[in-house]
């Protein structure tokens, strides 16, 4: 059983590490809250409802379409909406969560209601410390780490990953250097909302698809970026996994209905130790 759980926590700090890096990404540079990352979420895994089950592409296909299709809308949001509300973080705030009741509603016009399932692209099952696990669920937790990896690499070893890097630190100095900061902006909007498309995209196989699913997994994202330190992947990362085991062991012993309490509770005590959470700067 205690195999079964880690394992669960596996899947999904893998997800929530997605949606967190990319949320961190946005705030770290930007400096933007942006409440319809979990809208990109749901995009991503409606996407490949529909262009799976509708419309039968390929799974991978599906995937590489979903994830560019909503870092689309993502540049587009920002390079029309969000870049009048640079440097006004409460203008900001009102301009994501308009855009979130839009998209939901929506969404839910034209999905419907009812929860609907994506075919498994892998069945059958792989044992793992003498645990069965679901060849789909192996797959979130392997695709998602190459991602998060891929990601690594672009921000610290690329040209523009390192402008993106100065932009974050100081926005002004960047821009003397010749840094385009409005270029950088779109391109951060678009890889961080195309993370959180790939999450659902990958976890649409596993759970129902709803216009509503986004909710829950932004929750969690909140609590990760705070936990982990606001602006900071590392710490985005480490928490992702630290919440995904909590979440998978208290489902387990106590409930589904009180991880997200326990959730906030272990944020709070966190904080109480480390205010700037795991790896925050201050």
């Amino acid at each position: 059983m205690i195999s079964q759980i880690i394992l669960n926590g596996f899947v999904l700090g893998a997800t929530i590490a997605l949606m967190a890096i990319g949320f961190t990404l946005i705030f770290g540079i930007l400096r933007v809250v942006n409440f319809w990352h979990g809208e990109a979420y749901m995009f991503g895994a409606v996407l490949i409802f529909f262009l799976r089950e509708q419309h039968g592409v390929n799974y991978v296909l599906a995937v590489a379409i979903a994830v560019a299709a909503v870092a689309l809308l993502g540049l587009v949001s920002d390079q029309t909406i969000m870049r009048r509300f640079r440097g006004d973080l409460m203008g900001g705030v009102i301009a994501t969560i308009a855009l979130y009741l839009l998209f939901q509603n929506g969404m839910w016009y034209i999905f419907g209601g009812r929860p609907r399932g994506v075919s498994s692209v892998l069945t059958g099952n792989i044992t793992i410390l003498g645990t069965s696990i679901s060849a789909g669920r192996l797959l979130v937790v392997i695709a998602s780490f190459i991602a998060i990896a891929a990601l690594g690499l672009f921000i610290n070893r690329t040209k523009l990953g390192k402008k993106m890097r100065a932009v974050q630190q100081d926005r002004e100095a960047a821009q003397i250097q010749g840094i385009n900061a409005n270029r950088i902006y779109g391109l951060t909007f678009a890889m961080a909302t195309g993370l959180a498309a790939l999450a659902g995209a990958l976890i649409a196989p596993i759970y129902a698809v709803t216009p509503v699913m986004g909710g829950g997994p932004l929750m969690l994202t909140f609590i990760v970026v705070i936990v982990g330190g606001l602006g900071s992947i590392s710490g985005a990362f480490l928490a992702s996994f630290i919440i995904g085991f909590q979440q998978s062991f208290t489902a387990a012993y106590w409930g589904a209905e009180l991880s997200l309490a326990v959730s906030f509770g272990l944020a709070l005590l966190i904080l109480l130790v480390l205010p700037r959470g795991l790896r925050g700067e201050e």
